[in-house]
C-alpha cells in the first residue's frame, strides 16, 4: 500500500490551525531537522526526524525521542535537511509527498526548497503547501482545483513545449516558450482548470490573495 507522506521543514508556519488540520491526513510525517520545532508547536508527533540536528532544539529532540520518533542524525553537508527528508521519503513507498514549512523569510532557503521538488519522481504527487499557496512541479499535466478567481501562476523551469491551459481567464494553446517567460496572476474561471505540456518542467502556483 502506498503512503501519503508529509514533510515538515524549518520555514514559517503562521496559520497553525490550517496546518494541524491538514497534517492529520498523512500516513507518515517526517521532520527536516528544525522542522521538529514546528511539529512540536503544532502538537504533531513525527515518525522521523532527519538532519544534522543543528536547527532542532535539544529539548524538542528529547521530547520526541521519548515519543518513540525515529531520529536519524545525518551530517551530509552536501545536502540540505529538506533534501535528506525527501530522500528518506522516497524509500517509504510514497504515493504523494507534501511539504510544509518550506516558505520563509530567507529567499535563498525558499527557492532551494522549491527546487527540491525536482528531486521527486514525476509519478509521485509532490507539492509545497502553506495557508496561501500550493506549489506543484508539473512535467505533463495537472488539474488545478480551487475556487473561481483563485490566482494561478505558471513559471517554467526549463524550455517548455506544447503548453496549454483550460479553465483559466487567459488561456494559451500549444505554446512553446523558454525559461524566463512567466504566466503570472491568471485566474480560475470556475472550480477547476487544467494545465498540460508535452515537454519540459513548470511550477504551477495556486495562491489566495
Amino acid at each position: 500500500m502506498k503512503n501519503k507522506i508529509a514533510i515538515i521543514a524549518n520555514g514559517s508556519i503562521n496559520d497553525k490551525e490550517f496546518h494541524k488540520k491538514f497534517l492529520k491526513d498523512f500516513d507518515i510525517v517526517i521532520c527536516a531537522d528544525g522542522g521538529a520545532n514546528n511539529a512540536r508547536e503544532l502538537d504533531i508527533t513525527p515518525d522521523y526526524i532527519i538532519g544534522d540536528l543543528d536547527s532542532a532544539d535539544s529539548e524538542v529532540i528529547d521530547y520526541f525521542n521519548n515519543k518513540k520518533t525515529e531520529i536519524i542524525n545525518d551530517d551530509d553537508q552536501n545536502k540540505t535537511d529538506l533534501e535528506l527528508a525527501i530522500a528518506l521519503a522516497t524509500t517509504l513507498d510514497p504515493s504523494e509527498i507534501k511539504i510544509f514549512g518550506a516558505i520563509g523569510n530567507r529567499i535563498d532557503h525558499t527557492l532551494a526548497n522549491i527546487f527540491c521538488l525536482t528531486q521527486i519522481k514525476p509519478e509521485i504527487k509532490a507539492q509545497i503547501i502553506d495557508e496561501k499557496n500550493v506549489i506543484s512541479l508539473v512535467e505533463d499535466s495537472i488539474d488545478v482545483i480551487g475556487k473561481k478567481d483563485d490566482l494561478v501562476s505558471v513559471v517554467p523551469l526549463t524550455d517548455v513545449f506544447g503548453l496549454s491551459y483550460n479553465g483559466l481567464k487567459w488561456n494559451v494553446s500549444n505554446k512553446n516558450t523558454r525559461m524566463g517567460w512567466f504566466g503570472i496572476s491568471n485566474r480560475l474561471t470556475n472550480s477547476k482548470g487544467k494545465i498540460n505540456l508535452s515537454k519540459g518542467k513548470i511550477l504551477v502556483i495556486k495562491s489566495k490573495e
